[in-house]
This record gives C-alpha cells, structure tokens and sequence, in this order.
C-alpha cells in the first residue's frame, strides 16, 4: 500500500511495499506508459508535525520510442527514492525532494510524488542503442535495416560560399 498512516508514524517508522499499476489513471496525462507495474519499496519516518522522510527506491519498466529510427523500446527504471514532506513548505516549492504535508492530514498519499520522480527519472532522448543510425532525412527509411535507396541530392545553396573554401589551403 502506498498510502503511510501518520497516526502511526508517530509511534515508529513504517515499511512501505506496493505497486502502481501500469494502466492506473495516475499515469495519464503525464507523457508515461509503463511496461510493467512501478514496484516501490521504503520506510517512512517521522510526524506530521515535524514532517516525514521517505527513503527507499522504486523499480518498474517505461516503454517510448528511439528518437532516432521511432522504433518502441523498452527501458528500465530502477531509481532511488529520498523525498520529505513538510509541512512548513508550500505547493508552489521548486525542490523536487520537497513536497508539502497537511500537518492535520491523517494519510500521506505517495503516489503523486513517485509519479513526479518517475517523469524526472525518464531520458529526455531515449534511444534503442548506441548504434542507432535513425531515419533518412529523405526518405524516411530506417538505416538500420541497410541503406536506403535515395539519391545524394544537391547541398544547400547557403553552403556554396564555404564549398570553395575545401580545396583552398
């Protein structure tokens, strides 16, 4: 369960083991599609008056597509997790380890901060490999199946004050 009962934070830490579905509403919207389900594991210590750290890692599969050759790739995601809840800090604070706490609430719900981490987490350019030789600017093929049929065409217009340079020393 990813919910943390702070009545009994009070009393002594807490161990924290679920998952988040990978077709949960949580996801939507946020540019993420799981492969698999987000498994969580971490104690939570602390109050609500004084505020409460989490600590712990999650591990889960993201699917996305090679910006290169546009090919669906499986990555995995097996990430860290250090996050406080205070209660003296506010909705709008930009450290991304720090969110607010309702010093009255009774529950913490953990599952809007471990979707920020996810979003975080991700590459911004995830490729399917290193070698990755992508698409052909012309045509559209995928180099990575063998070379494409198109003809070299001419340079841009704009280059032909540098294209005498070459053969000068």
């Amino acid at each position: 369960m990813l919910i943390v009962d702070l009545r009994r934070l009070e009393q002594a830490s807490a161990e924290i083991e679920g998952e988040i579905p990978a077709d949960d509403p949580l996801w939507e919207e946020s540019g993420v599609e799981l492969a698999t389900p987000l498994a969580v594991q971490a104690t939570a210590e602390g109050s609500s008056g004084r505020g409460v750290w989490v600590r712990g890692s999650f591990l889960g599969r993201i699917r996305s597509q090679c910006r290169r050759c546009l090919a669906q790739v499986e990555i995995e995601l097996a990430e860290d997790l250090a996050v406080f809840f205070d209660p003296d800090a506010s909705a709008n604070d930009e450290d991304v380890a720090l969110h607010a706490l309702d010093a009255q609430a009774d529950e913490l719900d953990l599952r809007p901060s471990l979707k920020e981490r996810v979003v975080l987490a991700l590459a911004a350019y995830p490729v399917c490999g290193e070698a990755c030789r992508g698409l052909c600017p012309s045509c559209g093929a995928n180099l990575n199946h063998g070379e494409c049929d198109c003809e070299v065409t001419e340079t841009d217009p704009r280059w032909g004050p540098l294209q005498g340079l070459r053969g000068e020393d």
